[in-house]
């Protein structure tokens, strides 16, 4: 079933007006937690610094989507046509920047396995090594991306919306989808087993780091709920789509809505610090106070000192 150029001018502007707000809000957050990395050397523990990476390529990812942006707008208001090879050619930067943070992601759940699993050798392990282990094999699906890309970049068909999945051959979109929804589960099960390694842990352990392991348990539920709900279900949702065979057009138009779940996706990061670290939110708060004065200053925030502790979980649970 064809939609009509008519039809897409308006899901373009309810897909657009709502990413305007969401960057806007993302960009904010994740510029605020990579400054507060930078300034503060108690955040920079290989976790610390793996969520400094992501938050740098969810802040690429969110630029890159006002360029997404600013073709839907000659689409909507102008008489415009866009094709499929100039927008890949515009936005091949940003598909492999979007597998970066894909691999990220789930190398920040293997991360956080790995510290609980393996305490001792987690600590002693050399940080650049350990991060080039981890980021790997998101490097080799960019690079792959990228070339695939170029290579099949004589479909030229004319395009609704310019974004990375639009700007790839269906060919390619649709293994670039399957290889992401690889990564999602591997992040799930990451997070599922780090939970439930702290939940047999806060159920056998009576010391006093029981009220850590609980908080870092809350944590973790926030941690998989969101990334269920942002990427997970919908990445899932569109292969399910494209093995039932659905009509190509309708296809495309729930990738354009999809958009709007990675692009929460790509500020959540901040704002679940923000909520559920009061280390986090007392030098954000700090931070704010420091480049907004004036705004701040009305609010009421309490003074207080505020100390960081380099807390390793996995040590933590085994003192008995």
């Amino acid at each position: 079933m064809l939609i009509t150029d008519e039809t897409y001018k308006i899901h373009r502007v309810i897909i657009y007006s709502i990413f305007a707000v969401v960057q806007t809000l993302g960009i904010f957050g994740n510029v605020n937690l990579i400054a507060l990395t930078i300034r503060k050397k108690t955040l920079r523990s290989k976790y610390g610094m793996l969520l400094m990476i992501l938050a740098v390529f969810h802040t690429i990812c969110l630029v890159y989507e006002f360029v997404c942006m600013a073709y839907g707008i000659r689409l909507t208001f102008f008489d415009y046509k866009l094709f499929r090879r100039l927008c890949f050619y515009t936005l091949f930067p940003y598909i492999f920047v979007h597998c970066l943070q894909t691999g990220a992601v789930c190398a920040l759940a293997l991360d956080l396995l790995l510290n609980i699993t393996f305490p001792i050798q987690y600590r002693t392990i050399n940080t650049s090594s350990y991060f080039a282990f981890l980021l790997f094999p998101s490097i080799i699906y960019g690079i792959w991306a990228v070339i695939a890309g170029f290579v099949y970049s004589d479909n030229n068909e004319a395009i609704q919306m310019c974004n990375p999945p639009s700007s790839l051959h269906p060919v390619i979109n649709a293994k670039w989808y399957l290889i992401m929804l690889i990564f999602s589960l591997a992040t799930v099960i990451f997070y599922t087993l780090a939970f439930t390694l702290l939940y047999a842990k806060v159920r056998n352990d009576r010391n006093a780091y029981r009220l850590i392991e609980k908080k870092a348990m809350k944590t973790l539920q926030v941690l998989i709920f969101v990334f269920l709900i942002t990427r997970l279900i919908s990445i899932s949702f569109f292969n399910i789509l494209t093995f039932l065979g659905i009509d190509k057009d309708w296809i495309v138009l729930w990738q354009n809505y999809v958009g709007i779940a990675t692009v929460i996706a790509y500020y959540q990061n901040g704002y679940v610090c923000y909520f559920r670290s009061s280390e986090y939110r007392n030098l954000f708060r700090s931070q704010l106070k420091i480049v907004f004065p004036k705004c701040t200053k009305r609010l009421d925030w309490p003074e207080q000192s505020v100390t960081i502790i380099n807390y390793n979980v996995k040590s933590a649970m085994t003192i008995q």
